[in-house]
């Protein structure tokens, strides 16, 4: 799955997740859709080619050459070394990042070569004999306009927009907050 496809569908599943969470323990918030789209590109970071891989400063050739390409960054277990890491540090940006993350690796199980979900206890790569495409094919271009419209929906009719929009006034205002406090306490 490209890129692109996997940010979208991230975001959707995530918005359907925060649209059914009656408690808002997963609310739509602009650091909660930021951390879905880095976890949603973070598996790749051992592919240097992908679009994670070229922007990390060399860490993904050091991946690479250690897991290969979906290799252990593919599977369950890292991804239970990931929400580990992100549960020390519990926001909504690492809830998203951990969920992002998750949804990478099942977009990808449903790809031709799938993923090795078990690694490193197995090799083996399960095939979903009821559904599977092949990157940049029209079933996953079909993938990505399917997800774009299950988001907008989410988005409308469930109102999530609604504490996105007020998370990013939040997240001006703290930064506003911060710039003030800054040059109040260095050039005033």
């Amino acid at each position: 799955m490209m890129y692109k496809t996997h940010i979208i569908t991230g975001l959707a599943a995530g918005a359907g997740i925060a649209a059914t969470q009656a408690s808002g323990s997963f609310a739509f918030t602009v650091t909660y859709a930021a951390g879905i789209t880095l976890g949603s590109l973070l598996p790749d970071l051992d592919q240097p080619k992908s679009f994670v891989g070229q922007r990390s400063l060399g860490l993904a050739k050091i991946i690479s050459k250690l897991f290969g390409h979906r290799g252990f960054t593919h599977s369950l277990m890292a991804w239970c070394i990931v929400t580990a890491i992100c549960l020390l540090f519990t926001s909504n940006f690492t809830i998203g990042i951990s969920l992002g993350y998750l949804f990478h690796i099942v977009g990808d199980f449903f790809s031709v070569s799938s993923v090795p979900l078990f690694k490193p206890f197995s090799n083996f790569r399960p095939r979903n004999m009821w559904f599977s495409y092949k990157n940049e094919s029209l079933a996953e271009e079909s993938i990505k306009y399917i997800a774009i419209l299950i988001f907008i929906y989410f988005f409308i009719v469930h109102e999530l927009y609604k504490p996105f929009s007020f998370s990013i006034i939040t997240n001006l205002k703290d930064v506003f907050g911060m710039i003030v406090n800054v040059i109040s306490a260095y050039f005033l």
